[in-house]
């Protein structure tokens, strides 16, 4: 009986991994970038949360926060197509589309993505029809 109930308390007292950073996406925007601050703060070159922050701000319309995210992510990873993109989709909204057309052309070049295509058509579209 002492033996069961030794291992009892060595099951129940035994190192477990746990969890500090809920990492899953149905967190709202404001809990969100708090979170992902956090992570990049401890790990500063993780630029898969670097994304996920740029894209809450994108979601926030906090377009200059967006931009400065996916341009520290390609000072950490130069040829990363969702910060490539991520910029191309900024400088559309803010009304630029050549410098969205040269994002969305960099990003193309790494991966053929069919939406990226879709919006570097769309952007060159508005450049011509601007002329």
């Amino acid at each position: 009986m002492k033996l069961i109930l030794a291992l009892f308390f060595i099951l129940i007292l035994a190192p477990v991994p746990a969890f500090a950073h809920y990492t899953g996406e149905l967190l709202p925007d404001s809990v969100a970038v708090m979170e992902y601050q956090m992570i990049i703060s401890m790990q500063p070159s993780d630029t898969l949360t670097r994304n996920k922050l740029g894209m809450v701000y994108l979601r926030q319309n906090k377009l200059d926060k967006a931009r400065a995210q996916f341009l520290d992510i390609l000072k950490i990873d130069a040829r990363n197509f969702d910060a490539l993109d991520s910029l191309g989709i900024v400088e559309s909204r803010l009304g630029d589309p050549s410098q969205a057309a040269a994002w969305y052309e960099r990003a193309l070049k790494i991966k053929n993505d069919n939406g990226c295509r879709q919006r570097f058509m769309a952007e060159k579209a508005l450049l011509k029809a601007k002329k």
